[in-house]
């Protein structure tokens, strides 16, 4: 009787947390989903919103972790599933929920949907003066593109976010609800591989409510429709396929995956490594990642070998909400000088990256479980090397992290929208505080979650 009281409190708690979540997603898309970009710079709308995510998310976060035990009956099951879909329901008819980069995603999507190369005109140069197929594709879609955030550079998606892009347009063109519709299938299909994943290794089905159930992923993704979402189904597809040794699978999906967002490919030592000794699944892995990978980026980084190449300009300069990148290129700013020192920093984050890629890949897989788990670190990793660390970039690691149960990972959803204080302070003239000081807050939950688990496993092992 007392074991059943228990498992009633915890499933209670759980059930009431998606609850709040639910209500939390609808109140932010009933506030700000007709505010201008521009309400972002007001406080009380930064502090407003972070913390709604942030408690929201650490609510979840903890009731997770206290029915992590229990069995995962047909009435939980059903609520994780409902409440993650009413959490993004507010958010369709919505607008742009305080963000602008879903408006070169329309661009780009109308572009690549007739036939035409997103990679050929900025969106300034096609305000400027549009001829031929282009003159009503501009005429349509003005207000988007006159909304486009960088004007001046051109497009820097791979081939598999323009084909999600294209998909959308063709839904529902030049709105951000077609976005909307292509983000929340891919994420709804990936939180049923996470659950297959988990069924087949043993854990909890329950932590599959870490990532979709998330309200940061909620918001960011749906809510702010940004293509990150698309990242996590090739991944775990390509993770699932290599566990099976279907090496064809494994080498397309990864290869999707790196035409979304380009740093998946760096997976690609870890899944040869599932694969391996087998000499003819790493043929048949490399070539259909080699093709795939090819057919989708090597448009990109050809548009890239000219001016205004969004993807350069990225690469190049683009740093936000990683304090620790900030001082390290400070300091190098000082020991090497400046454009010297930021280009031999960013090189050291790439062999930095590399490195972290072949020592992931380097132990043999001991079955599906390691081998998610291994990819979530080294998701993880490559995010917390990034100079620019956006909220919604967390879902290049939380599905992972939620399939293997990687609690710290799972805890930045707590500390990243502490992000949004960048725009008041910005607009104040403090964009530095926030830079080299406030943007180190979001390493804070992890770090935490990561300590309160260590120590627990210690007095248990001593126990």
């Amino acid at each position: 009787m007392a074991g059943r009281s228990a498992w009633d409190r915890r499933g209670s708690t759980l059930l009431a947390m998606l609850g709040v979540c639910i209500m939390m997603q609808t109140v932010i898309a009933m506030v700000w989903g007709a505010a201008p970009g521009s309400r972002r710079d007001a406080w009380p709308v930064a502090l407003s919103l972070g913390l709604m995510l942030s408690l929201s998310s650490a609510g979840l976060l903890w009731a997770v972790w206290r029915a992590r035990d229990m069995p995962t009956g047909l009435v939980l099951g059903l609520a994780i599933a409902a409440a993650g879909v009413l959490m993004r329901v507010p958010y369709f008819g919505a607008g742009p929920m305080l963000e602008d980069d879903h408006f070169r995603y329309l661009l780009d999507g109308a572009m690549v949907a007739h036939g035409l190369s997103s990679y050929a005109h900025a969106p300034e140069a096609l305000l400027q003066g549009a001829e031929g197929a282009l003159a009503p594709l501009v005429g349509a879609g003005r207000a988007a593109i006159t909304s486009i955030n960088f004007p001046e550079l051109r497009s820097m998606y791979p081939g598999g976010a323009q084909a999600a892009f294209a998909l959308a347009h063709l839904i529902a063109p030049w709105s951000l609800d077609g976005l909307r519709v292509v983000f929340f299938g891919t994420e709804a299909l990936a939180a049923v591989l996470i659950w297959r994943v988990l069924v087949s290794t043993g854990r909890s089905p329950l932590l599959v409510a870490l990532v979709w159930c998330n309200p940061l992923m909620a918001f960011c993704l749906t809510g702010q429709a940004h293509v990150d979402a698309v990242l996590a189904l090739p991944i775990l597809a390509a993770l699932i396929a290599a566990h099976r040794r279907a090496a064809a699978w494994a080498g397309l999906g990864l290869g999707i995956a790196a035409g979304v967002k380009l740093w998946p490919i760096l997976l690609a030592p870890l899944v040869a490594r599932a694969l391996w000794p087998d000499r003819r699944a790493l043929a048949v892995f490399t070539l259909a990642l080699g093709a795939t990978t090819l057919a989708l980026c090597a448009p990109l980084f050809w548009a890239s070998l000219s001016a205004h190449a969004g993807l350069t300009a990225y690469a190049g300069g683009w740093s936000v909400n990683n304090a620790p990148y900030a001082w390290a290129s400070y300091l190098f700013l000082q020991l090497v000088g400046p454009g010297t020192g930021e280009v031999l920093l960013r090189a050291l984050v790439v062999l930095t990256a590399g490195a972290a890629s072949l020592a992931v890949a380097a132990p043999r897989s001991a079955g599906l479980e390691s081998l998610v788990a291994r990819a979530a670190i080294l998701a993880a990793a490559l995010f917390y090397l990034s100079p620019a660390q956006f909220p919604w970039y967390a879902a290049w690691f939380l599905p992972l992290a939620s399939a293997s149960g990687a609690w710290p990972f799972v805890a930045a959803s707590i500390g990243l929208p502490v992000y949004y204080l960048f725009f008041p302070l910005a607009a104040a003239g403090l964009r530095d505080l926030h830079g080299y000081g406030l943007a180190f807050l979001h390493l804070v939950p992890a770090l935490l979650v990561a300590l309160l688990i260590r120590r627990s496993s210690a007095a248990g092992a001593s126990a």
